[in-house]
């Protein structure tokens, strides 16, 4: 079990993947539900996980925003490295579903350690 933190600040020592999400696998991965985050395999993916003499970076965490902005809905998670994978058919409680043939990046998620910016459904933040 990972540390939890209280602010993002807490995490300025560590190294952070930023990436950034649409709603539908956003919400999905709060919850827990989806472990994994699929990418392409492009030169921008490329660059965000291999240094350029091609070695893997090395990460603490992952930083999900919703969108763009600093005042977005955000969670940062455990690191757990990637690996190719093709062949991924998923359908999540909410319905929304991840269906690949082709192979691509999986980035293997661990517990949340941060969220903020998250608002119910009254709008009033969590």
């Amino acid at each position: 079990m990972s540390t939890k933190f209280n602010k993002e600040s807490e995490l300025s020592s560590y190294k952070i993947l930023k990436l950034n999400l649409k709603a539908e696998p956003f919400w999905v991965m709060l919850t827990g539900e989806k472990n994994f985050e699929y990418r392409d395999i492009k030169k921008w993916t490329n660059s965000r996980l291999f240094n350029k003499d091609e070695t893997e970076k090395q990460y603490d965490f992952v930083k999900f925003t919703l969108s763009y902005g600093s005042d977005k809905p955000f969670f940062i998670c455990e690191y757990k490295g990637f690996s190719k994978i093709k062949n991924v058919h998923v359908k999540y409680s909410t319905g929304f579903e991840v269906n690949f043939e082709d192979e691509r990046w999986a980035i293997k998620l661990g517990e949340i350690v941060l969220a903020g910016n998250i608002k119910n459904r009254q709008g009033a933040l969590l």
